[in-house]
């Protein structure tokens, strides 16, 4: 270029303008190539987080409808169970041990652990973003509730062994039969909370 700019004018700068546009235009066009292909493995990603999000919330899905299926019936076993407590004389009558897998219970219910990774993934890359605003706030709301879902499930696993001790004929002075209908009743109360939980979770799903 600087040995072209040495000609005579205006040939020497001819060439110069000439060699200055064919270079700009080609990084030009080549920005533009590199911008089309970021842009296009970008749209890529965003769908494949997409894919991921309705995989994982159709799962949970599944997981409140069964939850809110069997509700009814974990209520009535929880009702039969107070009063097999508060019929009972000084000593227990004992309930029924059922038995499956080579595990004992006297009460069974739904204790699955909404995964959460499409939805961290989708977080962590920033992928979130792309989506409409209206969207990510349903996203929010519902990925907001999930920890405290998993508390609950977590605090009842705790809380349902001990009602094996009910298949025993344990003798029930005050204090001892206070103690069990608390812990029924504290079953209860986390089983009720969940299922209004489990019907916040259908709605989101739903509207996502």
């Amino acid at each position: 270029m600087f040995r072209l700019m040495r000609l005579k004018p205006p040939h020497g700068w001819n060439a110069v303008v000439w060699e200055l546009a064919v270079v700009t235009v080609g990084v030009v066009v080549a920005l533009a190539a590199q911008a089309w292909v970021e842009g296009l493995s970008w749209r890529g990603k965003v769908a494949a987080t997409e894919r991921a999000l309705r995989a994982e919330l159709g799962e949970h899905y599944g997981y409140a409808v069964e939850f809110r299926t069997v509700y009814p019936c974990l209520q009535a076993q929880l009702d039969r169970l107070r009063s097999r407590v508060l019929s009972s004389g000084s000593v227990m009558t004992p309930v029924p041990l059922y038995e499956e897998d080579g595990s004992h219970y006297v009460l069974r219910y739904p204790s699955k652990i909404y995964p959460i990774d499409a939805w961290e993934a989708a977080v962590n890359d920033g992928t979130i973003r792309s989506l409409a605003p209206s969207t990510r706030r349903q996203l929010a709301g519902h990925y907001g509730q999930i920890p405290e879902i998993r508390e609950l499930i977590s605090a009842n696993n705790a809380i349902e062994p001990r009602l094996v001790a009910l298949t025993h004929p344990l003798p029930l002075d005050p204090t001892v039969r206070y103690s069990t209908i608390e812990k029924i009743e504290q079953l209860r109360g986390h089983l009720e909370y969940l299922d209004l939980l489990h019907g916040q979770v259908i709605d989101y799903v739903d509207r996502l």
